[in-house]
C-alpha cells in the first residue's frame, strides 16, 4: 500500500521489460529512492526488490500480455508471481527496507537434492545443496566454506541479465557442481548475446540457478563474436558459476561482496526496448 508521503509526490513514468523483450510495460511511480527487500523463500531466491504502484491504472502493458509471462503460485496460493523489472534504475544505490517474512507460517521446506554429488575433492571443503523454489531443479556444490572467510566473496553484476535476475555469483569449476532434475525438461536454458553461456532456471517456478557453458553454439555464431570472445570461451569451458541465492545454508550478506560495474560495456551491447 502506498504511504501518505508517496501519494503527494509527483509521478514519473518508468519503463520495464523482460530480458528477451517479449514483455514491455510502463508504470507510474514517485521517483524510486527506496525499495522493500523481503527475505522469504521466494523473494530471496529471486533477489526481488519491491516497489508498489499506487493504483492499478498506473500500470500499462506496451508489448505482450499477462499470458506472455509464466505464473507461479505456492503456499496458500493467494499470490500469482509475475514479476516485472524496471529499466535504468541503479539498484545498488537504493535504500533498502528489509522485511522479515522468512519465518511466516507455513514454513518453507527446502527441497532435497536427489542427484549425484560433485567429483571435486577440496581440502577443507564442504558440500552445499540447494535448488529452485518448487524443488524441480536442484544443485550440489563442493567448495571451501561459503562464509565471511571465503576469499572470492560473492559477485553482483550490473549487466542486462544479472541486474534483472538478482544473481549473487560464485565461480566454481565444472567438477565442483552438479545441476540435477528428475525431469530434465524442467531445466530451462536461456542464451543471448555471444550465446556462450546458458543461464539455467527452473521452468516451473522461474528461479535462476547457474551459468553453464553452451556447448551447442554453432560456428556461424562463433564467427560473429567480437575478438575478445576467445578468452571468455576458454574460461567458460572450465567453470560452472552458481547463484548463491539458491543455497539455503549460505548467508551471502555476511560474505564480502564484489560489484562488477564494467560488464555493461562488453559488446554486443544490450538495448532496452
Amino acid at each position: 500500500m502506498a504511504s501518505e508521503d508517496n501519494t503527494r509526490q509527483p509521478l514519473r513514468t518508468y519503463r520495464g521489460n523482460c530480458h528477451c523483450k517479449a514483455f514491455v510495460y510502463e508504470v507510474q511511480l514517485p521517483e524510486i529512492k527506496a525499495v522493500k527487500q523481503c527475505n522469504c523463500s521466494i523473494c530471496h531466491k529471486k533477489g526481488y526488490l519491491w516497489v508498489l504502484a499506487q493504483e492499478t491504472g498506473h500500470f500499462k502493458i506496451v508489448k505482450g500480455g499477462e499470458d506472455t509471462l509464466s505464473s507461479y503460485t505456492f503456499n496458500t496460493k493467494n499470490r500469482i508471481h509475475k514479476v516485472h523489472t524496471l529499466q535504468n534504475v541503479d539498484t545498488w544505490a537504493l535504500q533498502k527496507e528489509r522485511i522479515d517474512w522468512a519465518k511466516v507460517e507455513p514454513m518453507y521446506i527446502v527441497p532435497e537434492h536427489k542427484g549425484a554429488e560433485p567429483s571435486a575433492n577440496i581440502e577443507g571443503g564442504k558440500l552445499y545443496k540447494g535448488g529452485c523454489h518448487c524443488g524441480a531443479v536442484t544443485v550440489a556444490v563442493m567448495s571451501k566454506p561459503l562464509d565471511e572467510t571465503f576469499e572470492d566473496g560473492g559477485l553482483e553484476c550490473n549487466c542486462s541479465i544479472c541486474e534483472r535476475n538478482g544473481y549473487v555469483w560464485m565461480y566454481p569449476l565444472n567438477e565442483q557442481v552438479v545441476l540435477h532434475a528428475e525431469e530434465p525438461a524442467n531445466i530451462g536454458r536461456y542464451a543471448f548475446s555471444m550465446n556462450m553461456f546458458n543461464k539455467t532456471f527452473c521452468k516451473i517456478c522461474g528461479v535462476n540457478l547457474t551459468d553453464e557453458y553452451n556447448a551447442e553454439h554453432n560456428e556461424e555464431r562463433k564467427a560473429r563474436r567480437p575478438e575478445h570472445a576467445e578468452k571468455w570461451e576458454a574460461w567458460a569451458r572450465r567453470h560452472h558459476p552458481v547463484n548463491l541465492r539458491v543455497l539455503p545454508e549460505v548467508d551471502s550478506s555476511k560474505m564480502s561482496r564484489r560489484y562488477g560495474k564494467l560488464y555493461t560495456g562488453i559488446p554486443p551491447l544490450y538495448e532496452n526496448p
